[in-house]
């Protein structure tokens, strides 16, 4: 079985490990901010009254509709509650360059 070289573990954190924990960073910050800018929106497509219509023409490959938007703020909550439960978050948190805003 080969054995990594010093050199390569440490190109291999440099290269791979703190840009993905960077990447997981703002992906995180993104979810935070959804959860704390939704309010309004979440009540538009949760209210059974208002018919949100995505009218976006530039060709995406779907349009949302409201329980898309349900779904997504789902997952943002998910994601959060999974970083935030996960007993790796600390090391996430000190392989970056900047720190989680937790």
């Amino acid at each position: 079985m080969a054995v990594a070289t010093n050199q390569q573990v440490q190109d291999f954190n440099d290269e791979r490990l703190r840009p993905f924990s960077e990447a997981m960073r703002a992906v995180f910050n993104f979810a935070v901010d959804v959860r704390a800018t939704i309010d309004d929106v979440y009540n538009n497509v949760n209210d059974g009254g208002t018919i949100y219509t995505d009218t976006r023409t530039d060709g995406p490959p779907h349009l949302l509709t409201p329980a898309d938007v349900l779904a997504l703020n789902g997952f943002c909550e998910d994601f959060k509650s999974f970083v935030n439960g996960h007993a790796a978050k600390p090391v996430v948190m000190k392989a970056c360059v900047r720190a989680l805003d937790l």
